[in-house]
């Protein structure tokens, strides 16, 4: 029995990627499952859901649960678990995701925090740096510092600061949100690369079911 892949969030600001990300491979057909392992449950509240909030939750195909036990993990049938991790994950949880992704905004405070993180953990994650401005040396600079003394950088993934991006964010914890239709061509772009890197797909499936979760789209709950 295949045991499915962990996929790990974690960093600045990574709950609305990781519900896109989610919603996106669901349309491929694949079985989905987004764990919220945060100590603040920030991705659980922007789960478009009844005012009482379970421990489990399933919104377009993709069943969202609270503090899963690590040791559960790999025992979930589904083919990839998403797992929202919070800002500092404890190196166990790292240790278990064949892919980590650190979201990371420009603030120097946070930067110089991941940069020592991501030495003291030893393990190799994307880097998907968002919320920048378009200046190529301003932009030098951020990599620069997060680079300094860090091989631990496996792949560099860039989202520049856009207005319906920032909005779609805050309204996802107000309201329902049945579709993202207005996400910036960076956000649709920075989400191709996501599938891609947890190889999901092929590419005009992943360019297809981008698509398809901006409109509201759901794969066929038979699928997979």
């Amino acid at each position: 029995e295949r045991l499915p892949k962990i996929i790990g969030f974690f960093g600045s600001y990574p709950a609305d990627i990781c519900l896109y990300a989610a919603y996106a491979l669901q349309n491929t057909g694949r079985r989905v499952c987004v764990i919220d392992n945060s100590d603040d449950g920030e991705l659980f509240y922007c789960i478009p859901a009844p005012d009482v909030r379970p421990d489990a939750v399933t919104f377009r195909n993709v069943d969202f649960l609270r503090l899963e036990p690590v040791v559960r993990w790999h025992e979930l049938d589904y083919e990839y678990v998403f797992v929202q991790l919070g800002a500092q994950p404890p190196e166990l949880c790292l240790a278990l995701c064949s892919v980590r992704i650190l979201v990371a905004d420009c603030e120097r405070r946070n930067l110089d925090f991941y940069n020592g993180y991501m030495q003291r953990s030893g393990m190799p994650a994307a880097v998907l740096l968002r919320g920048f401005c378009l200046d190529r040396d301003l932009l030098r600079k951020v990599k620069k510092h997060l680079e300094s003394g860090n091989a631990f950088i496996d792949k560099w993934l860039m989202l520049p600061f856009h207005r319906a991006d920032e909005a779609y964010r805050l309204e996802m914890q107000f309201g329902q949100l049945d579709e993202f239709v207005h996400i910036s061509p960076g956000m649709e772009q920075v989400l191709m690369q996501l599938l891609c890197m947890i190889e999901a797909y092929d590419c005009s499936g992943i360019i297809r079911a981008v698509q398809d979760a901006k409109n509201g789209k759901m794969a066929c709950s038979c699928a997979g």
